[in-house]
């Protein structure tokens, strides 16, 4: 009989606010290894626009509204590479919201939403 192997994940790192991505950064320190940044096309639909795999000392609030503007983000933290599963460990996801006025849609954000879904 084959024995089922779980594997235990440490505690979440303490948060004050659940979308304060740079503070749940900090929380993981250096087992946090990348983020995949995504970005919602609007308001009405589930439709995300791909923004690239950025390191964590790149996911600050203020830089990534200006390099991508305002809008509604997800990242997906991600751990080491896991050579039996091939693929990074999943730490967490983490959606956050910046402002639309303050932080206007940029060029490069603009030119990956018509590459990814032809507008």
């Amino acid at each position: 009989m084959k024995t089922k192997t779980t594997k235990t994940k440490p505690p979440r790192p303490f948060r004050n606010f659940p979308d304060a991505v740079d503070e749940i950064l900090h929380g993981y320190g250096p087992r946090a290894r990348v983020v995949q940044l995504w970005r919602k096309l609007d308001g009405k639909r589930d439709v995300w626009t791909y923004l690239g795999r950025l390191q964590p000392e790149q996911c600050d609030i203020e830089m990534i509204g200006q390099r991508f503007g305002g809008g509604e983000y997800r990242a997906k933290l991600l751990g080491d590479w896991d050579g039996k599963r091939r693929q990074e460990e999943y730490l967490e996801q983490v959606t956050f919201r910046l402002d639309d006025q303050y932080w206007l849609m940029t060029a490069e954000t603009r030119d990956r939403i018509r590459k990814q879904h032809g507008m």
